[in-house]
């Protein structure tokens, strides 16, 4: 029998060939949308800038040329090219209708242009000659044009502060035109990723042909390029790039006060410093904290004595920061408390042995923060946890307990509409409260955690500002309402209900998908050059002061957590080396010569700051400003408001913040004592440059109107007619 061979017929060898292309081409789409990418090279696009026409080179020396440039008010900027390394620094000449002007010593480094801060031109064509201090016989003259129209459109320097990244990526500067000032982005630029900017964690657009804002209000504005949509930014693999600068405009806060409600704005005297060193603890008047109020903080400068933050508002110092009696200081235990022991072996110990670790001094505020362990305690951690506490409270009665770690009896579900919990699924929690956190379940022996801790935090650090939605909005943008509502389900609790009830908080984003890092510049002038250190995300200023009046307000009051300890107020008090703290540094010597060693070899005192640290002065500030209502706050009874949205009044309901959060509404509260009223109001989702005159009834009837602006908080106060 002769058998015949199978042949595959032509449409079978077209359709496998085409499956074979189909998941060949899918490999190839995902592998590019989600594969590595962190080597791949993205050169600048570059930007239509004006070129400058070369007169003379050197050209057998080093091929120097002067190529783009560009003009920022006085200021002038230079793109130079060689074939030569190691000229920087340099001397400049630049020369207009027989007057020349000098600039001797130049610095200059890779991923910025040569810089002249302050030129004084007229309109028309000028000479600049450029000659390397580095290499002998190594310079360039050529013709440029200078625009006198834009000889002023910067304000003067002292009347704004920058600080944060400082190179070709990101340039952001206040621009005053026609008395209204606009922040623009100078830099522009654009690499083929896809780029996405923010102002106070909102994203904008066409921040490169400037953006209407108010002076007298702080900043920040954040860039970010991924080779990926921006969603993908939990994507480590990907190439991604982030710069941030801060910046505050000197100004009044022009803010109208309705008929039947005074503004309490911002102070004029009140700005963040001019330098790394906060100012909030000799600048802000002294005040007596807030009767009733915790506010914990820590000391930022070592030659302001304590009795400066107490005098300030502040009720509780650092352990280490405290020259005054031990119950005005607050500790935190960290996982070093028990030598960076695990949970396995904290819950093999005896009680003798726990109740042995428990000798803690008087201090007025005590927070669990073992961070080494499951926030989800096991039984025997949770009773050796009662065991230690109930040693510290029957010693320390007054002492204010909290496990920051663990959390109250509800933790923070983090809520939001990017991805985060879902506010609908949360309105039972007002019909029904109780807890979420298995940390407050009875042990078979009856006991557990429930009456241990008088003091219930939510945490409040800022958050990734992606997923972004139609809006812009992201996650850090729901922080606060998902903060209020947390808080007002633990007072609900009936074994929580004479708590303290406190704003957990940090002054920076901590990075949570290997985000890449911020890189800072920092001057120095001993030895003189720039110092740039990778730093993390500062939170907007906006929100810093919103977490401040609202847990003082609606709460009561904030411990605000810090990184670093006091430091000094020589600038040039840093140390660095390969092996150091930190996420990495460079050092560009002004002489391009002082090699790394020499950083802080005169440094007087202890350390310099490590970023300029304006979160806690605004949440200073807040402490100051929530002050100015505490006739009406300390006994006062919370009330949320009606107000008007699209012609209709909206009738606040017990899951409000559940509500502005699902439906993105403005939040508005009050607390009401006797006929004295303070209102707090704030949008956390409009746009950062956004001005709102929202309508709201008073608990009188009486209606009136209330100013919001951006992202930061309004506060008013007021007498009700009965």
């Amino acid at each position: 029998m002769v058998h015949k061979k199978r042949i595959l017929s032509k449409t079978t060898l077209i359709w496998i060939a085409g499956v074979l292309l189909f998941l060949t081409g899918s490999g190839l789409w995902v592998w590019n949308r989600f594969g590595p990418s962190e080597g791949r090279s993205y050169p600048e696009i570059i930007n239509a800038l004006p070129v400058a026409q070369t007169i003379d080179s050197s050209s057998s020396a080093c091929d120097l040329v002067v190529r783009r440039y560009k003009q920022i008010g006085r200021e002038m900027q230079f793109e130079l090219a060689s074939n030569a390394g190691g000229l920087a620094p340099y001397n400049v000449e630049i020369s207009q209708n027989g007057k020349t002007q000098q600039f001797k010593d130049i610095p200059h480094r890779y991923g910025t242009w040569l810089t002249l801060p302050n030129v004084d031109l007229a309109n028309g064509e000028a000479n600049i000659k450029v000659t390397s201090l580095g290499l002998q016989g190594c310079e360039t003259t050529a013709l440029i044009s200078f625009d006198g129209a834009r000889k002023n459109e910067i304000p003067d320097p002292q009347s704004w502060i920058r600080y944060g990244s400082k190179d070709n990526f990101l340039d952001i500067r206040p621009v005053l035109k026609d008395g209204k000032f606009f922040l623009k982005d100078f830099a522009s630029y654009e690499d083929g990723r896809t780029k996405v900017v923010m102002i106070d964690g909102i994203v904008v657009k066409d921040i490169e042909k400037g953006i209407e804002v108010k002076p007298g209000l702080l900043y920040s504005v954040t860039a970010r390029w991924i080779d990926a949509p921006y969603n993908d930014w939990w994507n480590n693999v990907k190439n991604r790039s982030v710069r941030q600068q801060n910046i505050w405009i000197a100004g009044k806060e022009h803010a109208k006060s309705s008929s039947a409600l005074t503004r309490i704005n911002i102070p004029e005297w009140f700005s963040p410093s001019p330098t790394l060193n906060v100012q909030f603890d000799t600048k802000i008047p002294e005040f007596q904290p807030i009767s009733g109020k915790l506010v914990a903080m820590y000391r930022m400068n070592d030659d302001v004595p304590a009795s400066n933050y107490y005098n300030r508002g502040i009720s509780y110092l650092a352990n280490v920061d405290g020259d005054q009696q031990i119950s005005k200081m607050h500790y935190t235990a960290t996982p070093n408390y028990f030598s960076d022991k695990d949970e396995n072996w904290f819950g093999k110990l005896s009680k003798p042995e726990v109740e042995g670790m428990a000798g803690a001094p008087g201090f007025g505020v005590y927070a669990y923060d073992f961070e080494f362990w499951n926030q989800h305690y096991p039984a025997e951690v949770k009773q050796r946890l009662i065991w230690f506490s109930d040693v510290i409270k029957k010693n320390h009665p007054k002492m204010y307990l909290m496990d920051y770690w663990g959390g109250g009896a509800y933790t923070n579900p983090h809520i939001n509409t990017v991805g985060g919990a879902n506010p609908k699924d949360l309105m039972k929690d007002y019909q029904e409260p109780k807890a979420n956190n298995s940390n407050f379940d009875v042990l078979p022996n009856g006991e557990s955690l429930r009456n241990t801790f008088n003091t219930t935090p939510i945490d409040v650090y800022p958050k990734p500002m992606f997923p972004i939605d139609d809006k812009g909005n992201s996650a850090n943008n729901f922080v606060l309402l998902s903060a209020l509502h947390s808080l007002r389900i633990n007072k609900l609790i009936p074994y929580q209900k004479n708590n303290k009830f406190i704003f957990y908080g940090w002054n920076r984003y901590m990075p949570l998908y290997k985000d890449p890092i911020n890189p800072w510049s920092y001057n120095l002038t001993d030895p003189k050059g720039e110092l740039i250190m990778n730093q993390l995300e500062m939170m907007p200023a906006s929100q810093a002061l919103s977490f401040s009046l609202f847990s003082l307000v609606l709460f009561d009051g904030f411990y605000l957590w810090h990184d670093g300890g006091a430091a000094s107020r020589d600038p040039n008090a840093y140390h660095v080396s390969k092996d150091g703290p930190g996420w990495g540094y460079e050092w560009y010597p002004a002489d391009n010569k002082t090699p790394e060693s020499e950083v802080g070899r005169n440094a007087k005192g202890k350390g310099a700051p490590w970023y300029w640290d304006f979160p806690t002065e605004y949440y200073a500030l807040g402490n100051w400003m929530a002050k100015r209502v505490e006739d009406v706050i300390v006994g006062g009874t919370n009330v949320d408001l009606t107000f008007e949205r699209d012609g209709n009044w909206v009738e606040p309901k017990k899951e409000q913040a559940l509500l502005a959060i699902d439906q993105k509404l403005p939040f508005v509260t009050a607390i009401v004592k006797d006929k004295k009223i303070a209102v707090l109001a704030i949008d956390t989702f409009q746009s950062p440059t956004a001005s709102k005159t929202l309508k709201v009834r008073l608990p009188d009837g009486t209606e009136t109107s209330i100013e919001m602006y951006g992202n930061w908080p309004s506060l008013y106060r007021g007498i009700l007619k009965k």
